[in-house]
């Protein structure tokens, strides 16, 4: 494939990866009332379910980057 197609597919994937964490920012509500409303838990559960999904993007996006850098055998063109 062409380099261009990988680098770019790897910035997309790490706008992703910044697009769940605003909106993990803006949607849950803070750790303040999550400990009002009794609910930290669920407050912890969210922000790890939100980790996880965010080192995972950032893990494809450096699998893109290197498969676009030509740092990977099987991508080689």
């Amino acid at each position: 494939m062409n380099r261009n197609i990988w680098l770019g597919a790897a910035a997309i994937v790490v706008l992703i990866a910044v697009i769940i964490v605003l909106l993990g920012m803006s949607l849950v509500p803070p750790m303040a009332v999550a400990i009002e409303r009794t609910t930290v838990a669920g407050w912890w559960l969210v922000w790890c379910v939100i980790a996880v999904t965010v080192a995972s993007s950032l893990a494809l996006a450096a699998f893109l980057l290197a498969a676009g850098l030509g740092k990977m055998e099987e991508t080689r063109g």
